[in-house]
């Protein structure tokens, strides 16, 4: 938001520079920069136009004599506004202007130029770059352009954040500056005597939606002239960013900027009814605004009507067939209070953000919707010669009412860490202007005013205390005490050994919106959970997995060259595992997958190389091994998301699952990317195993001794199975096992094929011999034939 100030004089005492200015305002919370000061510009200054004549060689340009206090200059323009005897902003050669543009002495079409006539846009002050800008006559030569335009066009650029509506005017900037300060705030200028004598126009009010629309105001002005606006209008709001449209545009625009209020003038002819109606949009129904844009509506949207069609999307935008005109002599005033929530949904589906709906879905003023009107009645009145005609109809059948927050001393010093006196505390908040009341010593009953809607709790008073006495002068301390007793403040800190050890097995990390459509969100075949407003339908549910992100990202890489991938994602997934909020579950979620070739054929490969779940088993290995020091363990099973899947084991805990991604999911996804392995880990079980202490084992000083042994199985018999079979019968002396080899061929019979594991035994107490060795070797062969039917190979 750009903020003038000049305009800012009007209301309080400013004698700070720009950039103090600009520090003061972002020590208390609104961050500020300095935006239009003309001090660190040299060499432009103001000067007086003597002659201007037309260019020999060009029809729209004009030769002109520049006079600067001291030199004349030949200047080459082609403003078709520039005249003798004008007072300008002359830029020298040398000087640099707005955008690093570096004036030089030029030839034009054969007429030296030796500097420039400058422009609003070139000077930066707006975008009227038709004309040159013209000056006060009285404006010596040679003056220094920053005392000439900084006490009018200086200015700064301010961050509001979205719980401070209050500030989005000059009026609330101006009363920070006067509560910091301590200086006097003015109130604005509300002429006296503004109701009629007699009321020759009456219009009515209906709400049929009072939650949308809790407060409206209207009123009536005869005889109104339109026309340009004065200049110290036009000059504020060009300052502020406005371009200046005629005299009744501008008053509803100044009042917005001045006091953070929205209004609205209509042509009154366009109300033959003499009725104002504010309802819901019907779906579908259609509306053209003011900028010209045609519309389709939903019920969410609020319309205003004059008793039959929409003239307004209110809050929002006028309408186009409402708006007012050169011949416009009548106008109704609008001065309303609009739900927040209304306002920015109508706002964020048609895409619209106006200078209206950001201050009305922030929350503006219930009260000051009655300031407000009084101040465009007074404005008409002395801008337009326009007279009220009718009484200020005050619909209001909502009523909005501040909270009542008990505020203590002991609160604020506990938050704050410092003492802070109370005779500060009661000239702070009487300079918010908060109703306050003391119930005991130091303890006061508080009543926020209406124009600070985010003033609702004790905790917001305490946060306005000590940003009023200055975060820069909160005391430093050698030391802090605080209530936190969790044993593990970050329990989730062992994440950052995960994306270390992904990332050195090749992994890209993602991060993905976590609202989807529900059609995307569903497909994991868990209950989804809805959001309350959605931004749109494609964001209507929050996401249940991982996997649909990563499988849509592969897609867009392959479609856009890069087919061989290694991704993953760490983030929340939600289901609703019970009706109700508390049925809402949250969970920490890992999710990889891998696509393509692990190595294309080169110089140091043979052949291409394609990712197979060996490729995803290999890198669970890998992380179990360095982050948990464990061995994986394989089991296979169903998943909805998985064509193929086996739960992964670290001991006895189970961390996920892995295996091939569901054909059915590429499918609902509308993909083309193929055949695709994946893992998925419960974040929290994961980061458990990891953080669990191991038990100190101590490295066995006896040597080991090695087996084989070679089976004949059916093809359907996992070597898996085998594996923990055989560590089940080695009665604590198989330290490793490993399947070796898979051998697959007619001489073995059909659907067979033969396997080749290597044992390792090793005692922590002696050297094994074979006679300790052997019976367990017997003992494996005899349970693998009876339970799996396996034989040894010849």
């Amino acid at each position: 938001m750009k903020v003038s100030i000049n305009w800012l004089r009007k209301f309080v005492d400013v004698s700070e520079t720009p950039a103090e200015l600009a520090e003061m305002l972002t020590m208390l919370g609104l961050e500020a920069e300095v935006g239009l000061d003309f001090s660190g510009f040299d060499n432009i200054i103001s000067a007086k136009v003597l002659s201007s004549t037309k260019h020999p060689n060009a029809d729209k340009l004009k030769l002109c004599q520049v006079f600067d206090g001291k030199d004349t200059y030949q200047v080459v323009c082609g403003a078709p506004n520039v005249n003798a005897d004008q007072t300008v902003i002359f830029a020298k050669t040398g000087s640099v202007l707005p955008g690093d543009f570096k004036i030089k002495k030029v030839k034009i079409r054969g007429e030296k130029s030796t500097g420039m006539i400058c422009s609003e846009k070139e000077l930066g002050i707006s975008d009227e770059h038709e004309g040159i800008l013209v000056i006060p006559d009285n404006t010596e030569p040679g003056m220094h352009i920053s005392e000439v335009l900084n006490p009018v066009f200086s200015s700064l650029e301010l961050d509001i954040l979205p719980n401070r509506p209050d500030a989005l005017s000059h009026l609330g900037i101006a009363r920070e500056i006067a509560i910091k300060t301590g200086r006097r705030l003015q109130k604005l200028e509300i002429l006296s005597n503004l109701n009629p004598k007699t009321k020759s126009e009456t219009v009515q009010v209906h709400i049929d939606d009072p939650d949308g629309c809790p407060r409206y105001i209207a009123g009536v002005v005869k005889n109104v002239k339109v026309g340009p606006s004065p200049e110290w209008m036009g000059d504020a709001l060009k300052c502020a960013g406005m371009r200046p449209i005629n005299n009744l545009v501008d008053i509803s625009n100044y009042v917005l900027l001045e006091m953070g209020h929205p209004t609205h003038i209509f042509d009154f002819e366009k109300f033959p009814e003499k009725t104002v109606c504010v309802r819901k949009a019907k779906k579908g129904e259609k509306f053209i605004t003011l900028d010209e844009e045609k519309h389709t509506l939903n019920a969410e949207h609020l319309l205003i009507t004059n008793g039959k069609t929409p003239v307004a999307l209110a809050g929002i935008m006028g309408g186009l067939d409402s708006a007012v005109a050169e011949t416009t002599s009548t106008v109704l005033i609008e001065s309303a209070y609009f739900d927040p929530v209304t306002i920015r949904k109508g706002s964020k589906t048609l895409g619209m953000l106006t200078e209206s709906s950001r201050r009305f879905e922030r929350g503006a003023d219930p009260e000051g919707a009655v300031t407000a009107f009084w101040r465009i009645v007074t404005l008409l009145k002395e801008l337009t010669g326009g007279e009220l005609v009718s009484e200020m109809v005050d619909s209001y059948p909502k009523k909005i009412k501040p909270p009542s927050i008990i505020f203590r001393k002991s609160k604020l010093e506990n938050i704050g860490g410092f003492p802070i006196p109370v005779k500060f505390i009661e000239k702070t908040l009487t300079s918010l202007e908060i109703d306050w009341k003391k119930s005991s010593k130091e303890e006061w009953k508080c009543i926020p005013p209406s124009f600070r809607p985010d003033l609702e709790r004790e905790s917001d008073l305490v946060e306005e205390m000590i940003r009023i006495h200055g975060y820069d002068l909160v005391p430093s301390a050698q030391s802090f005490t605080s209530l936190f007793t969790y044993d593990a403040p970050d329990p989730m800190a062992s994440t950052g050994k995960i994306h270390n050890c992904l990332t050195g097995l090749g992994y890209r990390q993602c991060f993905h919106n976590t609202f989807q459509s529900k059609k995307i969100a569903s497909i994991s075949g868990k209950t989804t959970v809805a959001v309350v407003n959605p931004l749109s339908v494609l964001m209507s549910d929050i996401r249940t997995s991982l996997l649909p992100g990563l499988l849509e990202t592969i897609d867009y890489n392959i479609k856009n060259g890069t087919s061989n991938l290694q991704l993953y994602e760490m983030g929340q997934v939600h289901s609703q595992e019970k009706k109700g909020f508390d049925g809402i579950i949250e969970k920490g979620a890992l999710c990889g997958v891998v696509h393509g070739l692990i190595h294309k054929k080169g110089v140091h490969v043979d052949d291409d190389r394609e990712q197979s779940f060996f490729s995803i088993k290999g890198h669970i290995n890998v992380l179990l091994k360095q982050l948990v020091h464990l061995e994986a363990n394989y089991q296979e099973c169903e998943h909805p998301e998985f064509d193929q899947c086996f739960t992964v084991s670290a001991g006895d805990q189970s961390i996920g699952v892995a295996g091939i991604v569901s054909s059915r999911i590429v499918q609902a996804l509308k993909l083309e990317i193929g055949e695709v392995f994946a893992f998925m880990f419960d974040l929290e079980q994961f980061v458990n195993v990891i953080d669990a202490l191991l038990p100190f084992k101590a490295i066995s000083p006896f040597p080991i001794a090695e087996r084989e042994l070679n089976f004949v199985l059916k093809e359907d018999i996992q070597a898996g199975e085998i594996k923990n079979q055989i560590i089940r019968s080695g009665k604590g002396l198989i330290k490793h096992i490993e399947p070796v080899n898979i051998f697959l061929h007619d001489s073995l019979g059909k659907g067979m094929k033969s396997i080749l594991f290597k044992l390792v035994f090793q005692s922590d107490t002696k050297t094994l011999e074979d006679k300790e060795v052997n019976p367990i070797i017997d003992e494996i062969i005899s349970v693998v034939g009876n339970k799996f039917g396996g034989k040894l190979r010849a």
